[in-house]
């Protein structure tokens, strides 16, 4: 039965929606989002054949508990999976465009840094290619 006498703050109606959308529409999306990156992030780290197989086997492991985690999350409803499937998609659209990742040693903080170059980026694969061709 509703109690129509019951007066409900606005802020409170506000948390309680804006924590309802969160869980039912960013959250999925941001599970598939990262899903698609640490498949991607996986397939690139296995390809380059340089890296240790611990390494590979963690990765893997990671990207896969994180995908079973957000498959796990998105049981309770089945209006949340369009959001997970947007997500994924997005992440997928994203990382076609990207050329390559690389990880230059920063000059002054010595420590190395993600830089990613995208398809469209001209100048940024000529440098790349100059590096690798100057490296055999």
């Amino acid at each position: 039965m509703i109690d129509h006498a019951l007066v409900i703050a606005p802020a409170a109606a506000l948390v309680f929606h804006l924590k309802q959308a969160f869980w039912l529409c960013a959250w999925p999306m941001m599970i598939g989002f990262v899903t698609i990156i640490g498949y991607q992030a996986l397939s690139r780290i296995a390809m380059t054949g340089t890296t240790k197989w611990p390494v590979v086997l963690g990765v893997g492991s990671l990207v896969s508990m994180g995908s079973l985690f957000g498959w796990m999350m998105m049981v309770r409803s089945a209006s949340m999976i369009p959001f997970y499937g947007f997500g994924f998609g997005l992440a997928s659209a994203m990382m076609s465009r990207v050329y390559a990742i690389t990880m230059p040693v920063h000059p002054r903080l010595k420590l190395r840094i993600i830089r990613v170059i995208w398809r469209g980026d001209k100048q940024g694969i000529e440098r790349l290619q100059q590096a690798l061709r100057a490296r055999v």
